[in-house]
Order: C-alpha cells, then structure tokens, then sequence
C-alpha cells in the first residue's frame, strides 16, 4: 500500500507549478489541498505565480458563447427576443448563469435593449389635464398612452395617483369592495335619495352592487335594508302621470324629476322620450283639435 501523499503549502505550490505550467488543468485532489492550505484554487495559483483564468465551464451544455448564439439564432428565426422566458425558459435562466442578467446577454449578442422614454412629471400633469378639459374619463383607455402610464408609475408611483397628484380624485372610477358598496348604499339613503332610482343617478354604484352581491335587491338586504317591492306602472298610469306632468315642467325635465316613472317607462316602452311621444299624441286635447 503506497503511504498517503501529506499536503503542505510547499508541496501544493510545487505541484502546482508542475501540472498547471502550460494552463488550466482539473485535479480533484490537488484542488482541495490548495483550498486547505490557502482558502481558495485562485489564491494558490497567485502564490505560485500562475494564471488564475479558469476553463470556461458549461452547465447543462451551455456557455457564455453557446448563449449568445442561440440568442442571435432566436432573432434570425423572427421569434420575439423579449418573450424568451416564456418561449425558452432554458436559454433565459442560461443567459442570467452566465451573462448576469437577461439584457446583459442581449447586450452580448448585438441586441441592447433601447432606453425607456418618460414624460417629465409636468408633461405628465398637462397630458391628464387635456383629457379632463375634453370630458374624457380619466382611464387608460381614454389616452391609450404606454409612454404616459409609465411616465406616472416612474413619477407618481402610479396613475391613480398622477391623477390625485392634481386633486382630481373624484374623476376616477371608484374601487368597489363589498363594504364599500353597503357603506355608499346606506350614506344614500341616509342624504335622502330614492334608492330605486340608482340605477340612473349613480350607475357606477348600481352595477357594482349586481356584481358583488348578484342582484340590486341582494346588496340592499346586506346593507339591512328592507328591499321595496318595485311599483306596479302599467302603460296607462305611465301615461297618465306624464300628462299631469307635462303640464307643469318641460319634458326635458321629467326624468329628474321623478325617477321612478323614467324607469317603469323604460321597462314598458323603451325610453321615457318615447313614453312621452306616446303621452303627447294621445292627449285629450291634441284628440280634440283633430276633430275639429
């Protein structure tokens, strides 16, 4: 049996110099007795006066040139460069092993990612303003702007705040949650609006309460609220309180002012402008000046 080799730092040193004089050379062991003796291959290698470059290795037959030409491959193939994590998740976590990040291995190729393009927060605010001015909704299908909506998350940390950085917090659309529907609900009744006439004069509410509890009625019931039976209109009670009003406000008017006869004319004729045509050619008065 032949004695066990005693490393010592001379004797690593030496070695080293022996094997490792034209390049780099793997030796398991004499590897680890250079790890023993000064913590690291590379600080063995500084000792004794030799290059410290190492092979370039491959993980799961990759390589920093492997990556890269499958990148510009990936490109000639006319296959989206920024959807390969998805596509090719291991070309993508091969490219972050061995380049560092994604666009630094881009950047490797020839493909750098161009920089992103922001609005200045100014231009930000006067963008927001124009569709305010113009009556559009201060949404992001209103501008339809990538550059804007991004310009705000760098600027405001978001659009919604963009938008409230101008105290034009109102315009938004409002965030439902289920405890924000009861509590608009019952602030409503409680200013002395006719529930059954939300649906007209705040729609936004309406929807989000049939969204989040299935029906209007349901949503009254979760805020305690006795659900009222819909009134009974039929199409000659529609008519008749139509007359009676026509008499004592324009037409125009009628639908705010009674609410629940704009929607019973809705259900049974269509529209309260068509209800009120209705109304108007069968008058009793218009009757008469036919017959005469």
């Amino acid at each position: 049996m032949m004695p066990k080799r005693i490393w010592t730092p001379d004797r690593v040193i030496e070695e080293l110099k022996r094997t490792r004089c034209s390049g780099p050379r793997a030796n398991r062991k004499l590897d680890d007795a250079a790890r023993r003796c000064f913590g690291s291959v590379r600080a063995a290698l500084e000792v004794a006066g030799l290059p410290c470059g190492q092979p370039e290795r491959r993980t799961g037959g990759w390589s920093k040139d492997a990556v890269v030409e499958a990148i510009r491959q990936r490109h000639q193939n006319g296959e989206c460069l920024f959807r390969t994590n998805r596509e090719d998740r291991a070309l993508y976590e091969a490219a972050k092993h061995w380049h560092g990040s994604w666009t630094a291995a881009l950047e490797a190729a020839g493909f750098p990612r161009p920089p992103r393009d922001y609005y200045t927060p100014d231009e930000v605010r006067l963008r927001i303003i124009d569709l305010y001015e113009r009556a559009l909704p201060l949404t992001f299908q209103s501008h339809n702007d990538v550059k804007l909506q991004r310009s705000c998350k760098k600027h405001f940390g978001g659009w919604r705040q963009a938008v409230e950085s101008l105290g034009l917090g109102s315009e938004l659309r409002r965030m439902w949650t289920d405890h924000k529907v009861i509590e608009s609900i019952i602030l409503r009744r409680a200013q002395g609006f006719d529930l059954g006439a939300t649906r007209y004069e705040d729609h936004g509410l309406f929807v989000a309460a049939r969204v989040r509890f299935g029906s209007w009625n349901k949503a009254l019931v979760a805020a305690g609220i006795d659900a009222v039976l819909r009134e009974q209109w039929d199409e000659e009670k529609i008519l008749m309180r139509i007359r009676q009003l026509i008499h004592e406000i324009p037409t125009e008017r009628i639908r705010s002012v009674d609410s629940k006869l704009t929607c019973a004319a809705e259900r049974r004729f269509g529209s309260i402008r068509k209800a009120i045509e209705v109304a108007q050619s069968q008058s009793p008065a218009r009757k008469s000046r036919k017959a005469q």
